[in-house]
């Protein structure tokens, strides 16, 4: 028997790929317990989701700190042959002060790269429960080789982490089996037609994603590229002061901000772009721009963190330095022009997805690992 208990984020996609996995290979032996928000039962068939999912975890709530106890009594009336816990903090919290054994706690990232440095109170309980977490877990993965040296250098004590990418199932991210691309509705007077040539920025709108760099290179870009338009999904915080912010430089019929994407939809809306950037601040991966790539198209992202790990410099895009607008707007310039080195850089990049980011193949890794734990500890 496999029985896992998964306790994680409810409405993030990375949990209904990796639980939901598991669900379909394990039916009736996966559970789950939502963490923050509910989880949608058709994104993870096979899944028993517990409810009501837990509230996010707030260290001035005596109701979290009482909810750490409803918690424990779930996962050990369950009694799994295994824990697997996604996020340090919140849900790690929870999770890890269940005292249950075998558990593994998978950080997904600003958890272990920001959290532990804020400042003030709350930055130092922050950094003692995710000190907690990290030290009592039987078992630690990380979604990158800069992840796991962040870990390390955090819980020094601790096994250097396993590496599980979040991965791309390239057969759902295929631009061959895409006939319908994404319609999106451009704003009057944008270009269009053949010679329209749209850049994509398919992540949320807030400041660690460095959308307004974006915004400036295309301003900047269109300049030399009449035909230039940029698409910018997702919503956030900066979403009204970038609308503000292409309306001072001149390109608010250039730029469209559609909202949220349902992420079904994804592989519709990459395949209706041109040129995917990513000038994010930093990331402690980049699974955005490893879809892009999948779906044949060039990335120019950020040298920071672990997304120097998700593209190849000079074939599969180009990457730049946070903020440097100027490098941003000329590798946007020179793509645009050149239909054929965007096709080979698309062609480099989604052979570069396959051979090491394919989901499948880290999936079944993955499953590998629970399979040995559950072994040894029979």
């Amino acid at each position: 028997m496999t029985r896992i208990l998964f306790i994680a984020p409810g409405d993030n996609s990375h949990t209904w790929k990796w639980v939901g996995w598991f669900g379909k290979k394990y039916p009736g032996e996966i559970d789950l317990i939502p963490y923050q928000a509910p989880a949608p039962a058709p994104m993870l068939p096979g899944v028993r989701i517990l409810e009501p999912h837990i509230p996010p975890f707030r260290i001035a709530s005596v109701a979290s700190w009482t909810e750490i106890g409803h918690v424990r009594r779930i996962v050990h009336d369950i009694n799994p042959r295994l824990l697997h816990v996604l996020w340090a903090y919140g849900s790690g919290t929870y999770g890890v002060r269940a005292d249950f054994h075998p558990t593994i706690l998978s950080p997904w990232g600003s958890e272990i790269t920001i959290f532990p440095n804020r400042q003030g109170l709350k930055g130092a309980i922050q950094r003692r429960l995710i000190l907690e977490a990290l030290n009592k877990a039987d078992y630690l993965t990380a979604t990158s080789e800069f992840l796991a040296d962040a870990i390390n250098e955090l819980a020094p004590g601790k096994m250097r982490p396993e590496i599980f990418p979040y991965g791309v199932d390239t057969s759902i991210f295929d631009p061959a089996r895409i006939d319908n691309p994404y319609e999106f509705e451009w704003p009057e007077g944008c270009p269009s037609g053949a010679d329209a040539v749209t850049v994509g920025f398919f992540k949320a709108l807030k400041p660690k994603y460095g959308p307004e760099f974006l915004v400036e290179a295309i301003a900047e870009a269109s300049k030399a590229v009449p035909g230039l338009r940029c698409v910018m999904t997702g919503s956030g915080e900066l979403r009204d002061s970038l609308i503000e912010l292409a309306k001072s430089l001149g390109v608010a019929s250039r730029i469209l901000f559609p909202g949220r994407i349902p992420y079904e939809d994804m592989p519709r809306a990459l395949a209706s772009i041109d040129i995917f950037a990513m000038p994010s601040r930093y990331e402690e991966l980049g699974v955005a721009a490893l879809e892009a790539s999948s779906m044949k198209k060039p990335v120019i992202i950020t040298r920071k963190w672990g997304m120097k790990e998700v593209a190849v410099d000079g074939e599969t895009g180009w990457f730049i330095e946070p903020g440097d607008v100027k490098s941003l707007a000329g590798y946007i310039v020179n793509l645009a022009g050149d239909p054929a080195l965007r096709a080979t850089l698309g062609e480099n990049g989604r052979r570069f997805v396959q051979e090491n980011y394919e989901f499948e193949k880290i999936i079944q890794a993955a499953d590998r690992y629970c399979t040995e734990i559950i072994e040894r500890t029979k």
